[in-house]
Parts: C-alpha cells; structure tokens; sequence
C-alpha cells in the first residue's frame, strides 16, 4: 500500500524532528521550515496533508494554506495555533477552509487522530472531480437570528431564486430543520441566549449536506476553533457584514451545497469532525434531544446515499 506524503512545517527545526520520527512508519513526511519552502515542496511533490503553524517570520500559516488550496485543492489543510488571534483563525477559515485547528501544545494522541482523519477524507476524494461550474438549483436557506433586519436582507437578496426561512430561537429552528430541505443555515452563535454550537454539531454528524454559515457579533477566536473542528462551518462573519459579502458567501455556500450532492463523496470532509469538548451532562444532554428531533435528517441522508 503506497504511503501518503505528509508535510510538517514549522520555522523551529527542533519541532520538525520529533513530529517526522513520529510519523515516517506510516506517511512519506516531508518537513519544510518556512512558507516558500513548503511550496518549493508542494510544486514538486504531490501532497496529501499539510500541517502547517501559523506563527512564522516569512509567511504565516493562513497564508500558505491559502496558497496551498489555490496550488492543490484537494490537499487536506490543518493549521497549528500557539495563540488565539481573531483575525488570523478568521481568515483561515474564510479563505484557507481548514479542516483542522490544532493548538499548542498539542496533545500526541489527538494529532495522531486527526491526521487519520485527514487521510481517510484524502482517500474518499483522491481522483474525485471537483466541479466549479456548477449553478445551484432552488434551495433552502435557513437564517437563525434574533434581528429581523438580517432576514429582510436575506429575502431581498436571494427570494426569488430560493426558499428563505427565518427563525429567532432554537425551537423554530429545529422544526424547519426537520421538515425542510436547509442547503444552507446561517446562524448567529448564540439565539435568544441558547449556544448554537451543539446544534450545528448535531446537524453536520446527522446532515452534513447543510453548509453553516456563522454570521455573529461575539468575537471570540476560542470559538471559532471549536466551530471548524466540531463543526466544519464553512464561512465564519463577524456583524457588522457589507450585504455584497454576505451575498458572496451564501452564493459561495451554495455552491458548496450543489457539488456535496453532486459528488457525494466530498462530504468526507464534513463527516469527520471532533466531539465536543464541553461533555457536561447538560451538553450531553442537547446532543441527545437534538438527534431525536432532527431523526427525519438521518431518513434524508439514508435516501441520498441509496
């Protein structure tokens, strides 16, 4: 069985050492310690996973990783953090689209687990055509939000092309997610002071066909993080949004929904997402109420599967 090329960078040679011994017995590791220098690597050798920090003099990781995807899409993106900068881990969703945000220091096991988990999205979607030009067909799109205004924005900008359903609380949210077809949630990160996390959670482990937009006054890095990595949400928006950026990226999202359903298998890259790591009764707790309401989701998914 041919080897997975696997590359580290970091600009400390002695991080580089330990993470190739760890990893030489199962992946071709490559180790590159600047930005230039991954992609000198990347030019020349095709590579499945990329783990890059963030934090180098030359070039920072959100812009390799963004780079990376322009040079070779396919290649599962995963991102080491020291520190939370808002803007950094921001940008590196929004333009990046990690899989993966690991910080340091990071925990040997769970490093271990997630680059399993890049490397089994990478032999789902390995020879998998990505169309670009695909127009999406009439969809829901679900905003979750206590402002009215946003919903009014919405359904000016994109009701006479697609299904516009507004909700200001969980409730109303977990109904029109049970009994419409949502291509696209857009969702502020706390609702009539619920969380959303663990519903989004629950929606991408049942239906990972909906793509999640987060559209939020709360700036907080921490949660961000926890929303790619137990979530994979695909674009994150800090309020105030100009309603040209907001139209791109649902238009993005869109999009995003029309290739799942065309090439189902790209929805490896949702599936494989984190517990949470709250694991109090109370979230446990969510986690199971959520599932049972949103049962109809999972008939939804055994029906696009077959």
């Amino acid at each position: 069985m041919t080897k997975l090329n696997l590359l580290f960078v970091d600009d400390e040679k002695q991080i580089l050492i330990p993470l190739k011994a760890m990893f030489k017995k199962t992946y071709t590791v490559f180790t590159a310690i600047s930005g230039p220098k991954a992609l000198e690597i990347i030019k020349d050798n095709p590579i499945q996973i990329i783990i890059s920090d963030q934090r180098m003099p030359e070039m920072q990781g959100i812009e390799l990783l963004k780079q990376v995807k322009e040079i070779s899409p396919k290649t599962v993106r995963i991102l080491l953090t020291g520190y939370a900068d808002l803007n950094a881990v921001v940008e590196s969703v929004n333009t990046g689209e990690i899989f993966r945000f690991i910080e340091k220091p990071w925990n040997n096991e769970r490093l271990k687990n997630t680059i399993e988990s890049a490397a089994n999205i990478y032999a789902k979607q390995d020879g998998v055509e990505i169309f670009e030009d695909l127009i999406p067909q009439k969809s829901g799109i679900l905003l979750v939000d206590d402002n009215l205004d946003t919903c009014a924005i919405i359904h000016r900008l994109f009701g006479d092309k697609h299904s516009v359903f507004c909700a200001n609380n969980m409730v109303e949210a977990l109904s029109i997610l049970g009994q419409q077809d949502i291509a696209v949630l857009i969702t502020e990160t706390k609702v009539q002071g619920e969380e959303m996390t663990t519903l989004i959670h629950v929606l991408k482990e049942t239906y990972p066909l909906t793509v999640v937009v987060i559209l939020t006054t709360q700036a907080d890095a921490h949660l961000v993080v926890r929303l790619i990595n137990e979530g994979q949400i695909f674009r994150y928006l800090p309020k105030p949004v100009e309603n040209y950026v907001l139209e791109f990226s649902i238009n993005a999202a869109l999009k995003r929904h029309a290739q799942f359903c065309e090439t189902p298998s790209l929805l490896a890259s949702q599936q494989f997402i984190e517990t949470p790591s709250e694991e109090s009764q109370e979230v446990q707790g969510k986690i199971s109420t959520f599932k049972d309401k949103l049962s109809s989701l999972k008939q939804r998914m055994k029906k696009f599967w077959s």
